[in-house]
């Protein structure tokens, strides 16, 4: 039985860092035409359900992943990049035509452009006796997928879900911008429901720098008993309970290098301490504190 059993979407990211990548206005300044030479690269891997079952993994969980894999070039470095992060592939899926692969352009403050391609996944393929197997995990995430039917996902949960396991979810801001409405149907099987501040925002229909995330939002979201968890970056983050509001201020970073992941670092620490104290708090504190550690080296995990 696994600890931690995530679905969703598993890339190939590459990142390059160089003096000519210059920009301006918050904006890179790269010419058509134009050939540009970087003085770093690193090669990882990327995407909500790889990235959370990692740093799950990385923290003492038994983890695995459902997603998607092309039979193309980049099958053996996906499969033995998890094996090396001591998550099982158990679950995995192939297909022969699809490829999903990221580029990062890494500016010196961390922050950085990503350039994200995906071949649309269609449909989640998950056999019945695999549903058996994930269905007696502790928990459960749901990754962004907004390619698959909010139908065929509230399904899959529904078949999932158990009285004994947590289901936790994450939207991005395709899903979001939809409103609660539309995603209902998955927010009454969510245990726990993260988002960052402009996913919430999305989702609520006003402009994320414009909440007040103090004032507990639950009640907009209509899912009484989800716990909706929400980061904030350098601010910290937010808990949210029917009863209360929990804070936990961001901690520190010894030096920002790449920002890439650090939302699934923080979903990946929140849940493994949820698991062991189901103390909201000390959740919350624990995200902090793994999503701050991987801001300091590149890669998502």
């Amino acid at each position: 039985m696994y600890d931690l059993v995530t679905i969703g979407d598993i890339t190939v990211d590459l990142f390059f860092r160089g003096e000519e990548l210059t920009h301006k206005d918050g904006r890179l300044q790269l010419a058509i035409g134009g050939k540009y030479y970087t003085d770093f690269f690193h090669q990882g891997l990327g995407g909500s359900g790889g990235n959370v079952a990692v740093h799950g993994a990385s923290l003492g969980l038994q983890t695995a992943v459902v997603a998607k894999v092309g039979e193309g070039a980049l099958k053996n470095v996906i499969v033995q990049g998890l094996v090396r992060k001591t998550v099982s592939t158990e679950f995995i899926y192939f297909e022969r035509e699809y490829t999903s692969i990221s580029v990062i352009l890494l500016m010196k403050s961390g922050e950085r452009t990503i350039i994200k391609h995906s071949d649309k996944k269609g449909h989640l393929v998950i056999n019945p006796s695999a549903e058996e197997r994930i269905q007696k995990s502790s928990i459960i995430f749901l990754g962004n997928l907004p390619d698959i039917t909010i139908s065929e996902r509230a399904t899959l949960l529904g078949k999932l879900k158990t009285t004994e396991n947590l289901v936790a979810v994450n939207f991005g801001s395709k899903d979001c911008k939809n409103g609660v409405k539309y995603l209902a149907p998955l927010l009454v099987k969510a245990d726990l429901l993260f988002l960052n501040r402009y996913e919430l925002g999305d989702l609520l229909g006003v402009k994320g720098e414009k909440l007040n995330l103090r004032k507990n939002p639950k009640e907009k979201i209509k899912s009484p008993h989800t716990i909706l968890v929400v980061t904030d970056g350098k601010n910290g983050s937010f808990a949210y309970t029917e009863e209360a509001v929990f804070y936990q201020e961001a901690a520190k970073a010894e030096k920002i290098v790449d920002t890439t992941g650090a939302g699934d670092a923080f979903t990946g620490a929140f849940l493994a301490k949820y698991k062991e104290t189901t103390n909201i708090q000390k959740a919350l504190e624990a995200g902090s504190i793994h999503a701050a550690g991987i801001l300091s080296k590149v890669g998502a995990n």
